[in-house]
């Protein structure tokens, strides 16, 4: 059943019979939240510690197998 006001129909029963969300329901999205945290921060972790890639130029090479320098001639 529903009301009329001018152009408008508002229904009159409202559909808002929910039921209380308990803990135990939540447990599981709780778990995968604290799950994926974890595996964030793990990753997150190896990312931070992970060895940086910088090359020397003082010690790549040893002296004697060093390429010997061009000469115009």
């Amino acid at each position: 059943m529903t009301t009329t006001s001018g152009t408008r129909d508002e229904p009159i029963v409202r559909y808002d019979d929910r039921l209380p969300v308990r803990g135990r329901a939540l447990l599981p999205a709780i778990a995968a939240g604290a799950g994926v945290g974890l595996l964030v921060f793990y990753i997150t972790r190896l990312f931070l510690e992970r060895t940086p890639i910088v090359l020397d130029s003082t010690g790549a090479a040893p002296s004697g197998s060093a390429a010997p320098a061009r000469t115009r001639g």
